[in-house]
């Protein structure tokens, strides 16, 4: 499509069946770095905050982005040196996010152009609550049999987002919004999907509807972050101005899922355990 035809052109997606099994891929690594221990898992998480801060910063067009990543990345450190000391309860998290905004307000104040401040704090707190999100899946590992229900929430996500996405390939008729490449079909299926590959998935601690019900609420909330991030994707235009934007899709909508279903995961987890 081109301007002149009466219509804005835009960018080229990636191919949907390879973001449906990255997204699963990378939702089975944290798996496993689950099942190896606490460790490995903080380090995997750890990983996804960064690269996700990274991807966060350059899809938004952050203004005073240099600030904005060293205070993103000192949060951080901060979330998950917290829900780690705390033996993972995550009261703590309310903290990082007011000293956060304490120092973000600091930054302002200290940057010598202060130019579109409103947004520059706004996209600071945004990069601090997706690091405490992330670190959610950090705390869910700490409970009591959280290691089971951290892995039955992370198949249904995986599960989810790969079964979300070749139903989008199959069939784009019935989209969900104009501009958007997700489908009710593959909505369908990756809630589908995603509520019997945590049933599949569950073992003495969490098992049979616990466990489905755990991978339906982790399969809606990953389906809906999707949606949001092919939304902002919608949004982009072809050319030199938007390169940097559409490179950071990729990790983005990656990663972005994963993240935010950490409080779901936490909050589900505690309920179906207790």
């Amino acid at each position: 499509m081109t301007v002149g035809q009466g219509k804005l052109q835009r960018i080229s997606r990636p191919p949907l069946l390879a973001q449906g099994a990255s997204s699963a891929l990378v939702a089975g690594l944290l798996v496993l770095a689950g099942l190896a221990g606490p460790a490995l898992l903080l380090a995997a998480v750890a990983v996804v905050q960064v690269v996700l801060l990274l991807g966060f910063l350059a899809l938004a067009e952050a203004p005073a982005a240099g600030g904005i990543f060293v205070l993103g990345l000192a949060s951080t450190v901060a979330a998950d040196l917290v829900v780690v000391t705390q033996d993972g309860r995550v009261g703590g998290l309310a903290g990082v996010v007011a000293l956060s905004l304490v120092a973000g307000l600091l930054h302002q104040l200290a940057r010598r152009h202060r130019a579109q401040v409103t947004e520059s704090l706004a996209d600071t707190m945004l990069a601090v609550v997706l690091a405490c999100c992330a670190a959610c899946l950090v705390a869910t590992r700490h409970l009591d049999g959280g290691g089971r229900a951290l892995s039955v929430a992370l198949a249904g996500a995986g599960a989810a987002l790969l079964a979300g996405r070749t139903g989008d390939a199959l069939s784009r008729r019935t989209a969900l919004v104009a501009g958007a490449t997700r489908g009710w079909l593959g909505l369908l299926l990756s809630l589908g999907a995603g509520t019997a590959a945590a049933a599949a998935a569950g073992g003495d601690r969490v098992a049979g509807w616990p466990a489905a019900l755990l991978g339906l609420a982790a399969a809606t909330v990953v389906a809906c972050a999707d949606v949001a991030v092919d939304l902002a994707a919608a949004s982009l235009r072809p050319g030199l101005p938007a390169a940097r934007r559409v490179a950071a899709l990729r990790p983005v909508a990656l990663l972005l899922p994963l993240a935010v279903l950490g409080p779901v995961t936490l909050v589900a987890s505690r309920l179906v355990l207790a």
